[in-house]
């Protein structure tokens, strides 16, 4: 994935994005599920606006540190601002890409742990990275979507396909339990659980929803579209995702909080 696309589109984002509930509720979540302690210092992988660094802050206390890093100076920035107001001391941001660390030094922190980012993440480097800068023991923890959601997501990769667009779906590599054992097990680790959860996403109109995937850094096939194709595209887009907008559970996330370790 093109790191300067990844970092364009969530510099676009920064705003407003860590009030989002199910944001902070999904990150309180993996945190809490991790089983910190005290002391511990804890690198938040993708933090964007920290989040999951807050939440791990509180739980390892004054003695713990807890470095989150994002590619985004615009989620960084946001972050900086929800760490003012937490009166948090233990918490530092960092400017770097999450899939080599190349700024950390190996064995240098106790547990990484990564919210929602896998999605924008190719996970062999990242899992690697990360396995590289634990320390023996240490804890692997991350949140992903399952493979196939969200709904409006999977909609929109078969009407590309339709126009002969063969798009991934992002979460193919850690979106199901099988899946997400074998990457962690190909990068060094012990895998240890996947715990499942559902996540009640806001909703969303059909236009808003085009907007979203065709920004998404995910799908840059769209560039191969003439100005046309584009433009049929978006309307059978919206024409067939409207009509699931209003069934039950098309705006329902299942999700994955998968923990592993290093031996």
């Amino acid at each position: 994935m093109d790191h300067s696309g990844v970092e364009a589109y969530f510099d676009g984002r920064a705003a407003g994005y860590g009030q989002l509930d199910w944001h902070t509720g999904y990150a309180e979540r993996l945190v809490a599920l991790a089983g910190l302690a005290s002391g511990m210092r804890v690198l938040d992988a993708a933090t964007g606006t920290g989040l999951a660094a807050l939440a791990a802050a509180r739980v390892v206390g004054p003695p713990g540190e807890v470095v989150g890093v994002d590619i985004s100076a615009g989620m960084l920035q946001e972050a900086d601002h929800l760490l003012a107001a937490s009166g948090l001391a233990n918490v530092t941001y960092v400017k770097a890409d999450v899939t080599t660390l190349d700024e950390f030094e190996d064995e240098s922190f106790d547990a990484v742990l990564c919210c929602a980012g896998m999605l924008y993440l190719s996970a062999g480097p990242a899992l690697s990275a990360w396995h590289r800068v634990l320390r023996p023991s240490g804890l692997l923890g991350f949140s992903a979507m399952r493979a196939g959601f969200p709904v409006a997501a999977r909609v929109f990769r078969e009407c590309a396909a339709s126009f002969g667009l063969a798009l991934p779906d992002p979460m193919a590599e850690v979106g199901t339990e099988k899946s997400s054992r074998e990457a962690v097990s190909r990068a060094g680790f012990v895998f240890e659980r996947a715990v499942p959860g559902v996540i009640a996403l806001p909703p969303r109109n059909a236009a808003d929803l085009w907007r979203g995937h065709a920004l998404s850094p995910n799908y840059p096939e769209l560039a191969s579209l003439t100005s046309a194709e584009l433009a049929a595209l978006e309307s059978s887009y919206v024409a067939r995702v409207s009509e699931v907008l209003s069934e039950p559970g098309t705006f329902d996330l299942p999700v994955m909080y998968v923990y592993a370790r290093k031996p």
